[in-house]
């Protein structure tokens, strides 16, 4: 019954649909792809963004991971401690103020097979575009995310 719930055609939004809904959909749709390419990693969507930071960066610290993945610190905190529950990460003092953050080789090893199912996931939803559109959706959204004026300024360049 919940197969025909989530594969009936009519159930799909229209492209005339209202952006942010549209917008919201697409996140969850895709977050949710991710969850269940994931799962049997142990890893959520969320897990595997926190751990892909340390692709760049060998320690952070739980305000730096906080600041870099836009959640509050008490936030991170849990998933930190969940994550070292899981003993993908590990935590280490700096001083009585600041505890850094790395991952473990197991972090690493499960960071390597989450990128490559993550990779997937992409080039699935990506797999319809040509080069050239997949090009503009990924500068749109990268101008996008580094999006920070109000919506009437933002809007005050835009292409007709």
């Amino acid at each position: 019954m919940s197969e025909i719930l989530t594969t009936s055609r009519r159930l799909f939004p229209q492209p005339g649909a209202d952006f942010g809904y549209l917008f919201r959909l697409a996140h969850q749709r895709f977050r949710a792809l991710l969850d269940s390419e994931l799962a049997d990693l142990g890893l959520s969507a969320q897990d595997y963004g926190i751990l892909s930071v340390f692709e760049t960066r060998p320690e952070l610290s739980t305000s730096e991971l906080a600041r870099i993945s836009q959640v509050t610190r008490q936030t991170m905190h849990t998933s930190v401690r969940s994550l070292e529950t899981a003993g993908l990460v590990e935590r280490t003092a700096r001083n009585q103020r600041v505890v850094l953050v790395r991952p473990t080789a197991r972090g690493r090893k499960c960071l390597e097979a989450a990128t490559r199912r993550v990779r997937a996931v992409e080039h699935a939803a990506l797999a319809d575009l040509s080069r050239e559109d997949e090009r503009t959706v990924r500068a749109w959204l990268a101008s996008l995310a580094a999006l920070t004026t109000s919506p009437q300024k933002a809007g005050a360049g835009r292409k007709e």
